[in-house]
């Protein structure tokens, strides 16, 4: 019996190692592939965002087969080169166009690096064809051709998105790498970080780009971009927080989203960049909403109070996408309407709308990451009910104020070219920027109101508690009863399961001295075990979250003293009823309240002892007094 023990104990340190090796090394494969595969598509990014058609010219099939010019938009280096509407297209380079011709062929035909020229056959009513040289250039609505005048090159609204991209994917990494430095679940902690590699490069454009080439690279790009969106799908929707399966049939479901990942890899018409951008958005859509459903059965059935949190942090992080993409969407209607319809709206408010567009698109992608590492670090939780109520209220006022600055744009704009010309398109921005700058403080309030009648952040006074410790109290109770009805007032005011007080032992254990239960079967540890540096923690006066599997939810620290603490116990408090955590402000409160009660308690036992000594000393003194008179 004894040598089979001692031969399965090194057998399962030695898979247990070989586990590992093999974690570390699909983490640094992955990692590699991602990094790699994501700078072989920049030069493609660079080089395709260079292409451009031929500008504000649509062509479109005649009954006959011919290819007509149906629209050319004046001003334009095809208008200037006297193709008109109505002309006929006959050859493009030389090379005769095919009977039938399509828009996205005429695309094709005609599409090469900006600035470079082009050269078109036309044919005008029966008169003979005539050849035109035409130089490509950006559409005279872009945000490309509004800009120039400013001085911003073609370069850098190519390559400002490019760098937001490095940016994400850079935040990414270092987002698992720490997961994997601080992580204690190693399982778990490694597929969290694969997955948001494999995410962050999934989101990168110059990645996106190369999933395009029909090359072994390409395979590798859209391998690891489909093996991103599933990795993170089956992360965030059914096993984010702690690893566990919730609920056990999303397996199914993410063994459905596997097989499509598969399918990604060898047969091209499963990949949805070939879809109806519909029915890909559909998709993916159905996708995310599963998550939050996944989630939401989770938040209310098996979530802890901290897993509580981590969810509403994947939450927030999540809706902060959706709402950044709608405002980026919204804010890219505004600016195609300024540069098709008024001509006079200034370029640097076209650059300014631009740049938020980006902005709003790629910053919460880079807080997905910094929100699940917060959640899956389980650091400051329990600030997740302030970040909300914050966010929603600067995200609808920037939503509102967007609104409000596109309307009173387009209002003031139309209204001095009506009434003024040479006016500065300065002095047009800065009367438009009047309007959202007078109600972003009514603005401010009224959503703030709003959302505080639903989301208001807890705050408490435990005033009523410090009225128990005074020195009155003191007097009058002993240490237990001031432990008691500590422990009792704490209970009622936050409506705790469960609370205890640990003190310190002789030898510096923590025992449990008294406790409130308020639901059969909840039973407090009889001592606290923690490790050094939580006791280090609680010694210097810092309100903690207490390991996992103690059925407790917060410990604060009972101290004495003001600049060299004493600890001589500690509050521990159990899960709430309403499923609520901690927030900043009643941490605050309750690390305020530990000092107050260290010091009570400090002070009773000292009485306390104190008045024991005076007993015995009078006990003795009793004593001798009955030997004398007997003598």
């Amino acid at each position: 019996m004894t040598s089979t023990t001692s031969t399965a104990a090194p057998v399962a340190a030695g898979s247990r190692a070989v586990k590992h090796t093999l974690l570390r090394v699909a983490r640094l494969g992955v990692v590699a592939l991602a990094v790699l595969l994501v700078g072989m598509g920049i030069p493609l990014y660079y080089n395709s965002a260079h292409i451009a058609p031929l500008a504000g010219v649509y062509v479109a099939a005649s009954k006959a087969g011919d290819a007509v010019f149906t629209f050319v938009v004046s001003n334009t280096p095809t208008s200037q080169a006297g193709v008109r509407p109505g002309d006929v297209l006959v050859a493009v380079n030389g090379q005769p166009v095919a009977a039938g011709l399509s828009a996205y062929q005429f695309y094709q035909l005609t599409s090469g690096w900006v600035n470079t020229p082009v050269t078109l056959t036309v044919r005008t009513a029966a008169a003979a064809p005539r050849t035109v040289a035409v130089n490509r250039s950006a559409d005279p609505t872009s945000v490309v051709a509004r800009v120039q005048p400013l001085g911003v090159t073609v370069d850098f609204i190519i390559g400002f998105p490019l760098f937001l991209d490095l940016v994400v994917l850079l935040s990414y990494l270092s987002v698992a790498a720490v997961l994997i430095w601080r992580g204690r679940d190693l399982g778990f902690i490694y597929f969290a970080s694969l997955a948001l590699v494999a995410f962050g490069a999934a989101g990168t454009r110059s990645l996106q780009v190369l999933a395009h080439e029909l090359s072994l690279w390409g395979w590798l790009a859209n391998a690891l971009m489909s093996a991103g969106y599933a990795a993170i799908f089956i992360f965030f929707g059914f096993r984010f927080p702690d690893g566990k399966w919730v609920p056990r049939r999303g397996r199914i479901l993410a063994g459905i989203v596997l097989v499509w990942t598969l399918l990604q890899w060898v047969w091209l018409p499963a990949r949805p960049m070939n879809w109806d951008p519909l029915l890909a958005a559909l998709a993916y859509l159905a996708m995310i909403v599963a998550m939050f459903i996944a989630q939401l059965r989770r938040y209310r059935r098996v979530a802890t109070p901290a897993q509580r949190g981590q969810i509403k942090w994947f939450v927030l992080a999540v809706s902060t996408i959706v709402a950044g993409y709608a405002i980026s969407q919204i804010v890219s209607i505004v600016i195609y309407y300024l540069g098709s319809y008024l001509t006079r709206a200034a370029d640097m408010v076209i650059l300014l709308l631009w740049l938020a567009s980006v902005l709003f698109y790629q910053v919460p992608y880079i807080l997905l990451a910094v929100a699940i590492g917060l959640a899956l670090l389980r650091y400051r939780l329990w600030d997740i009910d302030v970040v909300i109520n914050r966010s929603l209220v600067y995200s609808a006022l920037t939503a509102a104020l967007a609104v409000l600055s596109a309307i009173s744009l387009a209002a003031v704009n139309s209204l001095v070219g009506q009434l003024f010309s040479g006016v500065s398109p300065f002095l047009v921005v800065a009367i438009s920027a009047a309007f959202p700058v007078a109600a972003f403080n009514p603005l401010r309030g009224w959503i703030q109101r709003m959302v505080d009648r639903s989301l208001k952040p807890e705050e408490m006074s435990f005033s009523e508690t410090y009225a128990f410790l005074a020195l009155e109290v003191q007097a009058m109770l002993g240490p237990a009863e001031l432990l008691h009805m500590l422990v009792i007032d704490v209970t009622r005011q936050l409506d705790l399961i469960s609370a205890g007080v640990y003190l310190c032992a002789p030898d510096d254990r923590l025992m449990l001295t008294e406790r409130a239960i308020q639901d059969v079967g909840t039973e407090l540890p009889p001592e606290l075990a923690l490790e050094a540096p939580m006791k280090t923690e609680l010694h210097a006066g810092n309100v903690m979250a207490p390991p996992d599997g103690m059925g407790l939810s917060l410990l604060v620290p009972l101290v004495v003293g003001t600049r060299a603490l004493d600890l001589c116990g500690v509050l521990a408090l159990g899960p709430r009823r309403s499923g609520k955590g901690y927030t900043t402000p009643v941490q605050r409160g309750l690390k305020e309240l530990g000092k107050e009660a260290g010091k009570s308690i400090y002070v009773a036992q000292r009485s306390q002892s104190s008045l024991q000594h005076i007993a015995e000393r009078l006990s003795a003194l009793e004593q001798r007094i009955a030997g004398l008179k007997q003598g």
